[in-house]
C-alpha cells in the first residue's frame, strides 16, 4: 500500500491574513463608492424636488392672482363703472356720513363686514355698495393690518400682513348665474347660505320708473329670495341672473405665506374668513396700467394709483419672489433683484435659500374691452 507523505510544515490551504486585509481594503472602497453614489443621488433628487416645489408654487400663485385680478369689474349683467347712489342705494337711504372722504380716499378695504359704516339699517350692504365702486384696489400692508386690528375685518382675525408689501383687494360678482327661478342648484351654483347677492335690471319700462342698470344688493335665502331679488330681463318678464357677490383680499403675512381673506356669511356670522395659499412668498408688487384717455389703452404705468386712476385700471404686471421651502448647505444667495424697476435684496437670515422670480401681464378685459 502506497502512502502518502506527511504535509510539510509550511504549506498553506485558504487565505491568510494579508489577503484577507487587502479583500477588506477593497470592499471598504467599494462600500464607500457606492454610498458617496447614493449620497450625491440623493442630494440631487432632494434639490431636484425643492426646485420643483419652488417652481409649482411660483407658478401656482401667479396663476391663481391672474385668473383673479382677470376677472375684477364682471357685474354680472350690471354696466362698468357702478355708482351706488344712484343704482343701488334708494332715496333716504344713502349714509349721510362716512369715515372716509368718497371724493378723494377709496374706501376701507373691509368693506362688508360691517365693522365701518354704522348709521344705516343694515350697515354690511351700504359698505358693499360702495365697495362695488371701487372693484381693484392695491396698497401697503400697513393699512391692511390697520383695519385687521383694530377689529373691522370681523370674526377675530389676528394674522397681520407684512407691512411694506402690496396687497390688494378685488370686487366683483360670481361667475355662476343661479337659475330661473333663482334655484342656484338649477345651474351648479353655491346655495345662497343668507349671503349677498346682486342682479342687475335689464327691463326700460316708464310705467315701472326703471331705465336699465338698476341693481339690487341684498342679504338673501332660498326662502326670502324672489321677494328681493324681483328684477327682471331685456323681455321685462324673465327673471335677471343673479350672482353671488365676491370680496377677496389677497395679502403675504409676515411669515411669508401669501393669503387670501374671504368675505363669507356661513354660520351666521359675516366676516372675512383667511385661507392660506402659498408658503415662501417674499415678495409682491405690481405695475399698474391706467388709461386717463378711456379708449381702452393704457396711459400711464404706476405703482401707485391716484384715487381716480383705481376705476381705470385696464391691465397690471403681476411680479412674485418665491424661495424654496428648504435652506441649502453651502449656498448662499447675496444678489440684488430689480423688481418692478425697483432694487430688492434678500432679507437677511435668508440668504441660504434659492429663489426664483415669477412676472406675468394680466388684461383686465371687463374694464378695458367696453372702452375699446
Amino acid at each position: 500500500m502506497k502512502v502518502s507523505a506527511p504535509l510539510k510544515a509550511h504549506d498553506q490551504y485558504g487565505a491568510g491574513l494579508i489577503e484577507i486585509m487587502i479583500a477588506m481594503a477593497l470592499g471598504i472602497v467599494i462600500v464607500l463608492g457606492i454610498t458617496t453614489l447614493f449620497a450625491d443621488a440623493s442630494r440631487s433628487l432632494a434639490a431636484v424636488d425643492r426646485s420643483g416645489r419652488q417652481i409649482e408654487n411660483a407658478l401656482f400663485a401667479v396663476d391663481l392672482l391672474s385668473a383673479e385680478l382677470a376677472l375684477a369689474g364682471y357685474w354680472g349683467g350690471a354696466n362698468y363703472p357702478v355708482d351706488a347712489e344712484t343704482q343701488i342705494f334708494a332715496s333716504g337711504e344713502v349714509p349721510s356720513e362716512l369715515s372716509w372722504n368718497v371724493a378723494t380716499e377709496p374706501p376701507p378695504t373691509c368693506l362688508g363686514a360691517g365693522g365701518i359704516i354704522s348709521n344705516t339699517e343694515n350697515n354690511a350692504r351700504a359698505e358693499l355698495a360702495f365697495a362695488m365702486e371701487f372693484p381693484l384696489f392695491s396698497a401697503l400692508g400697513a393699512g391692511l393690518n390697520s383695519e385687521i386690528t383694530a377689529g373691522k375685518c370681523g370674526l377675530g382675525l389676528t394674522a397681520l400682513a407684512n407691512a411694506s408689501l402690496d396687497y390688494f383687494v378685488i370686487r366683483r360678482s360670481g361667475s355662476c348665474a343661479t337659475g330661473a327661478p333663482p334655484t342656484p342648484a338649477l345651474n351648479q351654483c353655491r346655495p345662497l347660505g343668507d349671503y349677498f347677492h346682486l342682479q342687475a335690471n335689464g327691463c326700460y319700462s316708464e310705467n315701472l320708473g326703471l331705465s336699465g342698470g338698476e341693481i339690487k344688493l341684498e342679504k338673501v335665502n332660498e326662502g326670502n329670495v324672489l321677494g328681493l331679488l324681483s328684477y327682471t330681463g331685456f323681455d321685462c318678464d324673465s327673471p335677471a341672473p343673479i350672482y353671488r357677490l365676491v370680496s377677496r383680499i389677497y395679502y403675504i403675512d409676515q411669515n411669508d405665506t401669501m393669503n387670501r381673506l374671504y368675505l363669507d356669511g356661513a354660520g351666521g356670522a359675516l366676516g372675512f374668513r383667511k385661507e392660506a395659499l402659498v408658503e415662501g412668498v417674499e415678495l409682491l408688487r405690481f405695475e399698474w396700467f391706467v388709461d386717463t384717455s378711456g379708449d381702452g389703452e393704457y396711459d400711464v404705468v404706476t405703482r401707485a394709483p391716484r384715487v381716480d386712476d383705481w376705476p381705470n385700471i385696464v391691465g397690471v404686471k403681476i411680479w412674485l419672489v418665491v424661495r424654496a421651502s428648504q435652506r441649502e448647505p453651502g449656498y448662499s444667495d447675496g444678489a440684488i433683484y430689480t423688481i418692478a424697476g425697483d432694487s430688492w435684496s434678500v432679507p437677511a437670515g435668508n440668504e441660504s435659500y434659492r429663489r426664483v422670480v415669477q412676472s406675468r401681464t394680466v388684461d383686465i378685459v371687463n374694464i378695458r374691452g367696453r372702452r375699446q
